[in-house]
């Protein structure tokens, strides 16, 4: 799917609350005919400017050689998904704090996240 801008992506993350895009959809995003590690700078400095966060990040912050097929996935950075992602993703005393509190919440709550991390990592 094609995104006019940020703001649309950002809205369709709200609804779903997680998408998956490719490097071809996010370069059209920002009107570029063609991709390369400056175009990927500029998008990783979009998507952050909009409060998303992005899964691999190897896919747009270290691809020397990107391709337009690849993908990503996208997350609002203050949901659910987006705060054990990025707990996971930045190690730290308060992220494994988080961590453990996610994993000690609830059964149903805690098998939700687990469904949701699952979800992100297996594509």
């Amino acid at each position: 799917m094609t995104y006019g801008d940020a703001d649309e992506l950002k809205d369709a993350v709200a609804q779903t609350g997680l998408v998956v895009v490719s490097l071809q959809d996010l370069r059209e995003m920002l009107e570029y005919k063609k991709l390369g590690p400056r175009v990927l700078a500029e998008v990783s400095t979009t998507l952050s400017g909009v409060g998303l966060g992005y899964y691999p990040r190897s896919v747009i912050d270290d691809n020397p050689q990107p391709r337009q097929w690849e993908e990503v996935r996208i997350y609002a950075k203050n949901s659910a998904v987006g705060k054990v992602v990025e707990a996971v993703l930045e190690p730290g005393t308060a992220n494994d704090t988080f961590l453990l509190e996610v994993a000690n919440a609830d059964d149903a709550r805690a098998a939700e996240i687990l469904d949701q991390i699952r979800t992100l990592i297996d594509g």
